[in-house]
């Protein structure tokens, strides 16, 4: 499974996390703009833990992130958010890809840290030093470093 970054215009809208539900939502600035990015085939989920970035199957292309994560807070530190371009991630894979059928993200050992200073949420596989950071949707910003997902940086609004 690869990861590949194209040109293009993020998703705009506003990723929240919800205090009292222990997640992640994503609401599209404009339905317009969502739908013109789902095609026929419908979506499936692309797992980190239990949080999931949407996946359009017909197009492959990275959505937005959303889900249950409820130890979001759990590891507090200062995080220096990556220089990041607008943009978009699609994903390669011999695997076939089926409408509600979600699949892990390769790689063990994802590291959960949380800034309550700047409000980032980061999930690292390793340093990420040397990837290339893209921002998909409204608040969610990917690392790829030679085709892997490494990074997975969030900016909600917390929500009570």
């Amino acid at each position: 499974m690869k990861f590949s970054i194209r040109d293009g215009s993020p998703l705009e809208g506003l990723l929240a996390y919800d205090e009292s539900e222990y997640g992640f939502s994503f609401n599209a600035q404009s339905g317009e703009s969502l739908s013109e990015r789902l095609g026929a085939e419908g979506v499936t989920s692309a797992l980190i833990d239990t949080l999931q970035l949407e996946v359009d199957i017909e197009s492959r292309e990275v959505l937005f992130a959303w889900e249950y994560f409820p130890n979001v807070r759990s590891v507090v530190s200062k995080l220096d958010a990556p220089q990041f371009t607008p943009g978009r991630v699609s994903i390669s894979s011999d695997h076939s890809f089926e409408p509600g059928v979600s699949f892990d993200v390769p790689g063990k050992g994802w590291r959960v840290s949380y800034d309550p200073s700047s409000g980032w949420v980061a999930f690292c596989l390793n340093d990420a030093a040397d990837a290339e950071f893209v921002r998909i949707a409204g608040g969610t910003v990917l690392g790829i470093s030679d085709g892997d997902l490494v990074a997975l940086w969030l900016h909600p609004t917390f929500v009570e």
